[in-house]
């Protein structure tokens, strides 16, 4: 059945990179899905083709997040907040490579810390506990040599098996599949996946992002009646 979909795609050409002579195809088992709890089965599968003997990685990277970042300063004897600079960063980056060398691990590395934008505050402490706090629940993650065979007679035939986590964002995420080192860093066209989230989450995620006006009314309206709840049940 792989080997079925591995020919379809590529007959298919839907997407081709060839850097000197070197020809890089991949393609997503389907691109809307539906992150759950429970799970047993990949999220996704990727299945590609390669001649090349490089260093290849797959990307995911999953939608823009900020993050603000505040300072609590006294103003007039009353403490207040300023801010002091914002993240901007992927909601969620995932590398797969196939490979396992210092060389990719470090290219890799950098390619992370590059696509985290601080802004007013140019501190690269911040951006590596960023790091470390993102891939500590699995938002941030490097898979080396995870290409997998998919059969011993074609073996310039992969497939990489995608497990998203739990907590990853809704959104459009791209995919995208690289010769990476330090001589040669080429990408090729991405392809996009939206991914949703089943339940009360994704409820306030669309709430959230489609009617922000709405959902900070409601949420001040509920952070309210908490307030006055909590009043009435202390006072008694």
């Amino acid at each position: 059945m792989h080997i079925k979909l591995v020919i379809i795609f590529i007959f298919s050409c839907l997407l081709v990179f060839n850097v000197e002579s070197k020809i890089l195809i991949f393609d997503v088992s389907k691109k809307n899905i539906q992150i759950s709890e429970k799970k047993i089965n990949p999220d996704f599968i990727i299945f590609g083709y390669t001649d090349a003997d490089d260093p290849l990685v797959i990307k995911i990277k999953g939608p823009e997040q900020k993050v603000i970042l505040q300072k609590k300063t006294k103003v007039l004897g009353m403490w207040s907040w300023s801010k002091t600079g914002e993240f901007i960063y992927p909601g969620l980056f995932h590398y797969y490579t196939n490979q396992n060398t210092k060389d990719i691990d470090f290219e890799i590395k950098k390619d992370l810390f590059d696509n985290i934008k601080l802004v007013g505050r140019d501190n690269d402490n911040l951006k590596r506990d960023l790091i470390k706090k993102k891939m500590s629940i699995d938002l941030f993650l490097i898979e080396n040599d995870s290409f997998q065979v998919i059969n011993q007679k074609l073996k310039n035939f992969f497939k990489i098996p995608i497990f998203l986590p739990k907590n990853s964002p809704s959104g459009k995420y791209s995919i995208s599949l690289s010769i990476m080192d330090s001589m040669n860093n080429f990408e090729s066209p991405k392809q996009f996946l939206i991914i949703e989230k089943l339940g009360l989450s994704s409820f306030v995620y669309k709430m959230a992002h489609k009617y922000s006006f709405i959902y900070g009314v409601f949420s001040a309206i509920i952070a309210i009646g908490l307030g006055f709840f909590a009043g009435i049940i202390f006072r008694k």
